[in-house]
């Protein structure tokens, strides 16, 4: 790896016989990119594009061999938006490896249910980890000990303390699902679901879908016979939701994803509801009985990785990064997620380069500074490690799939492409790895940073995005 991490994190202040390196690399870069010309022209005109129209762009492109092809700004640092999963996702493969499972521990201590944290993200109604169905089994397991009422359940977390956002995201936006809190016992991605549908009489029906906590829905929806003005919304209360606002009568049936407030609550009141409709009930009159450990669930990184990729979920950027550092440090904080991610960052690169700034792990948050070299350098060590096919295999692919279904349709890079995408006010992004026409691999990170007052300008960023790609799609292979 030393060549590329030369060439694409430290440019500068390096010792003497790096710099030896360095030009030998940048020599072989140049002379592949003399045996295809109009390619790399291409390419530079695409920068030079985006630039002359005010983003600031960065771009750093090698191959699988740790050819160089191209780089712009490749140390400099951007605001990366949602690449920054990329990065969470990088340190959380390699520091917790692609086998590591969650696993959530239940005791009986005295007649109470402990429960263990493990920072399971994977706890969501519909899938074979509903809360439903494992505490059917944990139930199960119960009975089997002779426990059919339990005197209370406590939940031990760990090393999961503190709040559950980073104090830089957007304080006025934390009700809305992608701003859902981490937490030691996460729930449906720290959000509840509340379904919404017209009744034919003055209020519209709402019901709480998920999580199955049995909270009652307050408040009301007022049907309206016009689509303007029609807004709604919902809150957790704290052992309730409550709902509000117009909804068009005309309209089907619609889902509202909310933040919780107090994800801990909502975990221990669902996981005593579905106890008791499995048979074992909460009730400080039982025995005091203390058989142990009675059950344990546990669930792969899989399906939080391709959230957090694919569906570029924040919660499970944030909630993985807790549990890297839960495991690496015992400080499974928000404070203690930043540290892991920076060292597990330099145990991958080598060293962080300079400029770098993490205030979260998802790219939520304005102050997020990364360097295009370090993508490249991240998913080229991922890849020399043996990790490489599990971080393509979560990624959204071009026309495909997750946030890219919609991008490169039409072209030749179908399916070709996989990448994450990233955008918040001021900052777009593509980062991941192309298939050439040859066969070959190309990993590459283009960050793009301009005017926050430029409104709809990430649709031509993300036009050029793709153009770049495409050029290096069809960069010949070096010799």
């Amino acid at each position: 790896m030393l060549e590329i991490a030369v060439a694409l994190l430290y440019p500068k202040g390096m010792h003497r016989c790096l710099v030896t390196t360095l030009l030998m690399v940048t020599f072989a870069a140049l002379v592949s990119g003399a045996r295809a010309p109009s390619q790399r022209r291409v390419l530079e005109r695409a920068v030079q594009e985006a630039e002359r129209q005010g983003a600031r762009t960065g771009v750093a492109v090698c191959d699988d061999a740790g050819a160089i092809l191209y780089r712009h700004r490749v140390t400099e640092a951007f605001a990366p938006a949602s690449n920054m999963k990329l990065v969470t996702a990088a340190a959380v493969l390699s520091g917790l490896g692609a086998e590591h499972r969650f696993v959530t521990e239940f005791a009986v201590e005295d007649g109470v249910l402990v429960v263990r944290a493990s920072g399971d993200p994977n706890w969501i109604a519909g899938t074979e980890h509903d809360p439903a169905q494992i505490a059917a089994a944990l139930a199960g397991a119960l009975r089997a000990r002779g426990v059919d009422a339990i005197r209370d359940v406590r939940l031990d977390a760990g090393a999961f303390t503190g709040p559950g956002r980073p104090e830089t995201w957007p304080r006025d936006q934390l009700y809305a699902y992608y701003c859902a809190p981490t937490s030691a016992f996460p729930l449906q991605q720290g959000t509840f679901v509340v379904s919404v549908q017209r009744s034919g009489g003055r209020d519209a029906r709402s019901a709480l879908v998920a999580p199955a906590s049995g909270y009652a829905v307050r408040g009301a929806i007022r049907e309206v016979s016009t689509r303007k003005g029609a807004s709604y919304g919902a809150i957790d209360e704290g052992g309730a939701v409550r709902v509000r606002g117009k909804f068009y009568r005309k309209s089907p049936r619609v889902e509202i994803k909310t933040s919780m407030e107090h994800p801990d609550r909502w975990f221990r009141d669902t996981l005593v509801r579905q106890l008791a409709r499995s048979g074992v009930r909460v009730d400080p009159r039982a025995p005091a009985a203390s058989p142990g450990l009675v059950h344990r669930h546990s669930s792969s990184l899989d399906p939080a990785l391709r959230r957090m990729l694919e569906d570029s979920s924040n919660f499970d950027a944030e909630q993985c990064l807790r549990v890297l550092a839960a495991k690496s440090s015992g400080d499974g904080s928000l404070a203690g997620s930043r540290a892991a991610l920076r060292r597990a960052l330099g145990e991958l690169v080598g060293r962080v380069p300079g400029g770098v700034v993490i205030e979260d792990g998802s790219g939520l948050s304005k102050g997020n500074r990364v360097t295009p070299g370090l993508l490249v350098v991240a998913m080229y060590e991922l890849e020399q490690r043996g990790l490489g096919a599990q971080l393509r295999a979560h990624l959204p692919v071009a026309g495909e799939s997750g946030t890219l279904r919609k991008r490169f349709v039409g072209s030749d890079l179908v399916g070709r492409v996989h990448a994450k995408t990233g955008w918040i006010r001021g900052a777009s992004s593509l980062s991941g790895c192309v298939e050439s026409a040859d066969g070959s691999r190309r990993w590459f990170s283009i960050l793009m940073n301009y005017d926050r007052s430029k409104g709809g300008f990430n649709k031509t960023c993300k036009r050029i995005q793709e153009d770049i790609v495409a050029a290096v799609a069809g960069m010949s292979k070096p010799q």
